[in-house]
């Protein structure tokens, strides 16, 4: 599953890395999730996307997560 990774882009600066509460649903479910960066708002601040995997599952879903960044990469600006 494909789902935001946090409600906006992460904050400026090294302080901290963001709201965790979109992933806060698939942590209760013990669900595997993993964030994606590659993508910037208009200020160049990044937005990441957040993977969510099967139980169990966590092996796929780091080598799905390793396509998604390289296709991000190719991207224009990525």
């Amino acid at each position: 599953m494909l789902a935001a990774a946090a409600p906006g882009p992460a904050p400026y600066g090294l302080g901290a890395t963001g709201d965790p509460v979109c992933s806060r649903p698939w942590q209760a479910l013990g669900l595997p999730a993993v964030t994606v960066p590659g993508l910037h708002d208009d200020a160049g601040l990044p937005l990441g996307v957040q993977l969510v995997g099967r139980a169990g599952q966590d092996g796929d879903l780091l080598a799905t997560g390793c396509r998604v960044a390289g296709v991000l990469r190719r991207r224009p600006g990525g």
